[in-house]
């Protein structure tokens, strides 16, 4: 059986000519290690409104990769200085997204630990914003 983790996600976002906004889930996650990469995935609620959608985060060495599938699904690819593009599909539709990584601070191991990733994103048609996400990992 698989180490049950407790995880805290606070995520920070702030659009053109809106409020800021911040959004805080403690759930249940699993944590995996495989060839050098930690897998931290949890099942995303009503809170989020992004229920039915499973979440990945892929922590490589120099970068990480946000997974969800599901109700929505996307992959957004955080790399420092570097932008990348995606498709944001909720399944009536799909938006291009356009992230550039501002920061990763990635203090994650087996044991828990936190990542934090930091980026601007701009969403088609939707106007611009920053996104900061962050995580706090501890055994249960």
């Amino acid at each position: 059986m698989k180490p049950k983790y407790l995880l805290t996600v606070k995520g920070y976002q702030h659009y053109e000519n809106q409020e800021p906004d911040m959004v805080e889930l403690t759930t249940e996650a699993e944590l995996t290690a495989e060839g050098g990469v930690l897998y931290l995935r949890y099942n995303e609620t009503e809170l989020t409104g992004l229920r039915g959608t499973v979440t990945t985060f892929e922590v490589h060495p120099h970068y990480v990769i946000l997974r969800r599938t599901g109700q929505l699904t996307s992959e957004l690819k955080f790399m420092v200085g570097k932008t990348h593009q995606s498709l944001y599909d909720m399944g009536h539709g799909a938006l291009l997204v356009t992230v550039r990584t501002i920061e990763i601070d990635d203090r994650l191991t087996l044991n828990g630990g936190t990542l934090r990733v930091s980026y601007l994103i701009s969403i088609e048609g939707l106007g611009n914003g920053r996104i900061v996400y962050a995580l706090e990992v501890r055994k249960k």
